[in-house]
């Protein structure tokens, strides 16, 4: 299969899933027994959207414990992604993808103190590799961080499959985490 192929076939058994607050509830329960998590300070998280992870609670349970919480703004006219410092989740706005993003841009947060990146994907596999939306976004933001900074994927367990293709350009993630089992990635950095 194709990535576009995946993605229609991954996305139409994500969105078929029963118990997801069950199930999200777990994969947070999970997440923050991780000693990377425990260990981090300053935490980029994106906010789930459709069918993915809802990860709303989860940002306010971080801003609870006194994490450093940076979610994606995702600047359309040139093609990126920033991590832009939240202290609470009023003032968000849905953009034309209907991800939550903040309307105050201005606190542009240093990718270079982040401690640990928290993302989605659509599909991955054990070595690392992942599945996107296609955009790209994910992959460039990652690129311009250091390879120190470790990357944590949420995803539930019919989200992982055996092979994925994977391109040059392709940034592979550290860990994977389902409601089922942790996965640490075999991968090359």
């Amino acid at each position: 299969m194709n990535k576009k192929e995946i993605r229609r076939e991954v996305i139409a058994k994500r969105d078929l899933l029963k118990n997801k607050s069950e199930l999200d509830k777990i994969i947070e329960e999970r997440l923050r027994n991780n000693k990377i998590y425990k260990n981090s300070k300053n935490i980029f998280i994106y906010l789930g959207f459709g069918s993915e992870i809802n990860t709303i609670k989860y940002v306010e349970d971080f801003l609870d414990e006194g994490k450093k919480i940076i979610i994606p703004y995702t600047d359309m006219k040139n093609k990126v992604m920033h991590g832009i410092e939240i202290n609470t989740l009023d003032g968000l706005k849905k953009n034309k993808f209907g991800i939550l993003e903040p309307t105050d841009t201005s606190k542009i947060f240093n990718k270079d103190d982040i401690d640990l990146v928290i993302m989605p994907g659509v599909a991955f596999d054990r070595s690392g590799n992942r599945v996107g939306y296609g955009g790209g976004y994910y992959d460039k933001f990652l690129c311009e961080m250091s390879s120190d900074i470790p990357t944590i994927a949420l995803a539930y367990n019919i989200q992982i499959l055996e092979e994925l293709p994977s391109e040059k350009h392709d940034i592979k993630v550290d860990m994977v985490i389902t409601e089922k089992e942790t996965i640490k990635c075999l991968k090359s950095k």
